[in-house]
């Protein structure tokens, strides 16, 4: 048999599990917030700006073409940004050591004085040269590779602009920033061989970014109040289809088509049989021994 339920019975389910759905929402959120924040980990953003501009003419609609024609290939800069050609060289930046100047070189500072003996003039050290120093900076990280890039960077401009932005979300927001940087730096250095474009410009570097963007714990949390509730009620509304008691006699009448012989009232609950017996003897001792059963007063009796 297909079971129907209708509005007013929807309404019904609603009310008797108002409280239960209240219940079970709130440690849904609870357990959506905290489960959320313990297991999963916080990502941070970190975003670099980078403008390309081609060499113009100085004629307006030549600088208008120009102009254009650099928006439209802000696609080839992105993919080229999300291409190992890019990226393996981000990774090698950063996994590994680097050389940095302590010391820049010096060039010999020459004097001049006069030889009695030659009569010349000769040049004599007064500072003698020296090198460049370095120092071995050790890698900033490790293991890491152009395929974990591609998975952290994006790159998004805006409609008509020539500005295109770098965005890169990783678990650390230092290194999310120290990649981007690099990203800049890198492709500065590339675009000028890959498309002969030497008029880059870093608009604004990376910086870093405590507050995290994702996951965000409030929005999971009132999805888990909203899942907590959903379920309160499908389970109040699946206890409502299964539930095969009787509560009325129509149902008797109208559904099942029966007919109504009687009604049995509520019988409490016998303690002892033999005080039942003794008690249903001694109520019957107070009417006259004359009087038939169908005399005994209307309230004792019972429909069946």
């Amino acid at each position: 048999m297909t079971e129907q339920i209708n509005l007013s019975q929807l309404w019904n389910v609603l009310k008797r599990s108002f409280i239960a759905m209240i219940i079970v929402g709130f440690f849904g959120m609870l357990i959506a917030y905290f489960g959320t924040k313990t297991l999963v980990s916080p990502k941070y953003e970190a975003s670099t700006s980078l403008l390309v501009n081609r060499k113009q003419d100085n004629n307006a609609n030549m600088q208008l073409n120009a102009q254009q024609a650099d928006i439209q290939i802000i696609n080839t800069y992105k993919d080229i940004i999300l291409r190992p050609v890019v990226l393996r060289a981000v990774a090698d930046d950063l996994t590994s050591p680097r050389k940095i100047v302590t010391k820049k070189a010096k060039k010999a500072v020459y004097g001049t004085r006069y030889n009695s003996v030659t009569g010349l003039s000769e040049r004599y050290i007064v500072e003698p040269a020296q090198p460049t120093k370095y120092k071995l900076e050790p890698a900033k990280y490790n293991n890491l590779t152009d395929t974990d890039l591609s998975k952290m960077v994006s790159v998004t401009n805006t409609q008509n602009s020539q500005v295109f932005t770098v965005d890169v979300r990783d678990t650390s927001p230092t290194r999310a920033k120290d990649i981007a940087n690099s990203i800049a730096k890198v492709f500065k250095e590339k675009i000028a061989t890959i498309m002969s474009v030497s008029n880059v410009s870093i608009v604004s570097k990376a910086t870093t970014d405590t507050t995290p963007v994702a996951p965000r714990l409030k929005l999971i949390a009132a999805i888990g109040a909203i899942i907590g509730m959903i379920i309160a009620f499908v389970w109040g509304l699946i206890r409502e289809l299964t539930d095969q008691t009787i509560k009325d006699i129509d149902f008797i009448t109208d559904n099942l088509g029966l007919v109504n012989l009687g009604i049995v009232n509520y019988v409490q609950q016998m303690k002892d049989l033999d005080e039942t017996i003794k008690e249903s003897k001694s109520d019957r001792s107070d009417f006259p021994e004359d009087m038939t059963q169908n005399e005994f007063p209307q309230r004792s009796r019972r429909r069946i």
